[in-house]
């Protein structure tokens, strides 16, 4: 997964419909910064509407890439915009109507996002961050400030210092990258 600096959600439909493969290079360093070429498309939602997303490939790993706008959470239909929010409250049902997540589910969902202070990824991200009592939000807003948009701040910090791909909540991708699964593993 990769994401194109100052393109949200917003603008990244109007970006990728006049056709055009963003510039962008190789996270892999050992493809040393070979430009990515366009591999087609894919299908997902983004702020609640199927739209269509950008592959591209790298000739020399021959690995593809999502191209997600700075703003979103990787596998899910979220802005960071709606996580910050709803992590800012810090109470499930509250945290859910800030956010814009409706019913019973949207307070599953964010009483979810409160626990992944428990989640692996967690304790791998406060390593990246350094010492900060409390959840990982917490030690991210030390670092990259507390006003609105510090998760898409984390993002780049986290890209340019240890080529780390912040999916949101779903995760820690090194080189952008999800994890190898073994061929006996279920997706």
């Amino acid at each position: 997964m990769v994401s194109v600096a100052g393109l949200g959600c917003k603008q990244y439909r109007e970006q990728m419909d006049r056709g055009g493969v963003p510039e962008l290079s190789c996270p892999d360093p050992e493809c040393q910064g070979t430009a990515l070429r366009g591999h087609g498309w894919y299908r997902r939602y983004l702020g609640g509407e199927r739209q269509s997303l950008r592959r591209v490939r790298c000739p020399r790993c021959r690995v593809s890439h999502a191209v997600l706008p700075e703003d979103v959470c990787a596998y899910r239909d979220l802005t960071f915009g709606a996580v910050e929010a709803g992590l800012a409250v810090e109470r499930p049902r509250a945290g859910a109507e800030v956010s814009g997540q409706r019913g019973g589910a949207g307070v599953r969902r964010v009483r979810g996002w409160l626990g992944s202070a428990q989640e692996p990824y967690a304790a791998k991200l406060q390593g990246l961050l350094g010492p900060v009592s409390g959840p990982w939000w917490r030690g991210a807003q030390a670092v990259v400030g507390e006003a609105a948009g510090w998760l898409t701040r984390l993002r780049h910090w986290l890209w340019s210092g240890f080529r780390c791909f912040l999916g949101g909540l779903s995760g820690l991708y090194r080189h952008g990258r999800p994890a190898a699964r073994s061929p006996e593993v279920s997706p």
